[in-house]
């Protein structure tokens, strides 16, 4: 019974780490300074020099409750400004230099153009 449960939690954890990057791709994961961000795209994603445009969700209608609920409840996608890839940091991870003027902040998140 022991042995069973050790090896679904191993399936099971494997299964939700082994994807993390995939769902956090894009995402801005550390701040570094004023304009320069962590993102996680790594190597085999985007090189030095690349551009890419930097993105945040806006999410509106919520209802009584705090809860976005009703006909007009979503979110959207709203493009903040752009940058560009100075480093490759490992094989998930690069460093971004976004432009004069653009607030980068941890959640938002990039798209290479």
């Amino acid at each position: 019974m022991k042995v069973g449960m050790l090896a679904l939690l191993t399936a099971a954890s494997v299964g939700l780490f082994g994807c993390a990057h995939t769902a956090m791709r894009g995402s801005v994961a550390m701040k570094t300074s004023d304009n320069e961000a962590h993102v996680c795209m790594g190597e085999g994603e985007v090189k030095p020099g690349d551009r890419v445009r930097l993105f945040k969700n806006v999410c509106h209608s919520k209802g009584p409750s705090g809860a976005y609920s009703g006909a007009g409840a979503g979110c959207e996608k709203k493009e903040i400004g752009e940058g560009t890839v100075k480093e490759i940091l490992n094989q998930h991870y690069s460093l971004v230099k976004f432009d004069q003027g653009i607030q980068v902040e941890e959640g938002t998140f990039v798209e290479k153009l």
